[in-house]
């Protein structure tokens, strides 16, 4: 049978032809990004009258990174969905649908480290005025904000290895939280089995999260008939559900004065879904960059810290390691605080000065 690509194939059934393939290396967030990523290509499609693939040309793809950059996106933004588009392109070309190389009429923006970088992180300062609020509290030691701000904070892990842990996953007797990778039941790691590890929590988190567990968690099992840690009204809480309790958990008037000269009881970004708003609270990405700073702070080397938080060490030196001017001066004053010239000559130098001493 000579089977013909569909030139009236429209635009949004191709995105749906795309996004049903479901790679096996594809997690809920990388969908959730091509989804979205995708979804902005068609706003634009919309707004220029394209309908179907057939409409796609070089000249009428190209318009989307004008269309990008008029919508006051960052670069780093306009960069990624120009990224997902021309992926959702070569998928096309590969299939017949499109001509080859249509995709090279999305030019990816260029982006400097510093751009692909955010600097948006919970400042080890900020952390420790929060958590010490919470631990001496009466009202908020143990709460569930708390005891998911204290296993963000002193393991570094991502929003997906939190919602992936089960009660059954928390060794109350040793402090060890064990990542376990199961995508057949909702809960799949970001490298898979690859991110799966333990993880050592000191004493005073280990306290707080024995707490939450005697006194505060919502005993509800999840669709899958398992028994998450953290469990919101419905089970297993959704990644929105999760940020929602780290807006509420980062806010700083619950520890010290509003740095925006606002007062807790009329604040606007008090209520839970107005927290977000607030400049000063953090989502979870926020807080595990500024956790493995602080672990590398603290003089743990990065493959220490890589292996803690599931990552690289290339990756924590490009994205998430990122102390200020006085905290990586004090990482490297032990080792250079003694240079001198006297101390410090190189053998050829002494060689040098002992040909000196013999010539006279």
């Amino acid at each position: 049978m000579n089977r013909q690509p569909p030139s009236d194939l429209t635009i949004a059934e191709a995105i749906n032809l795309y996004l049903r393939r479901k790679r096996p290396d594809w997690n809920g967030g990388t969908e959730r990004t091509y989804r979205r990523n995708l979804g902005v290509f068609e706003d634009y499609a919309e707004e220029e009258d394209l309908e179907t693939v057939d409409d796609l040309t070089r000249w009428t793809i190209s318009g989307f990174t004008d269309y990008l950059l008029e919508q006051d996106y960052s670069r780093v933004t306009v960069a990624g969905r120009q990224k997902t588009v021309r992926t959702w392109l070569k998928y096309l070309e590969s299939q017949g649908v499109l001509d080859l190389g249509l995709h090279l009429a999305v030019e990816p923006l260029k982006t400097t480290d510093e751009e692909e970088t955010s600097d948006q992180q919970l400042k080890p300062e900020d952390a420790r005025t929060l958590i010490e609020f919470y631990r001496s509290s009466a009202s908020w030691r143990g709460t569930r904000r708390h005891a998911v701000l204290e296993v963000f904070w002193h393991v570094g892990c991502r929003q997906a290895g939190l919602r992936a842990l089960d009660l059954g996953d928390y060794d109350a007797e040793k402090g060890v939280l064990k990542f376990r990778n199961r995508p057949e039941s909702g809960t799949r790691l970001k490298r898979g089995n690859g991110h799966e590890r333990n993880v050592q929590l000191s004493e005073q988190p280990r306290r707080v999260l024995d707490l939450y567990i005697a006194r505060e968690r919502i005993d509800k099992r999840d669709e899958h008939g398992r028994e998450p840690l953290f469990t919101s009204n419905h089970g297993r809480p959704v990644d929105s559900t999760v940020r929602g309790w780290m807006y509420l958990a980062t806010q700083p008037c619950m520890a010290t004065e509003c740095p925006h000269e606002k007062r807790r009881p009329n604040c606007s970004w008090v209520p839970r879904d107005q927290a977000g708003k607030c400049p000063s609270t953090r989502p979870p990405h926020a807080i595990r960059r500024g956790s493995i700073t602080w672990q590398r702070n603290l003089g743990f080397d990065e493959e220490t810290v890589a292996k803690r938080v599931a990552a690289t060490p290339q990756t924590i030196r490009r994205y998430y390691d990122v102390p200020d001017y006085a905290d990586e001066l004090e990482r490297r004053r032990d080792e250079t605080k003694e240079i001198d010239i006297e101390e410090h000559l190189h053998p050829t130098d002494l060689d040098d000065a002992d040909d000196e001493e013999d010539s006279e």
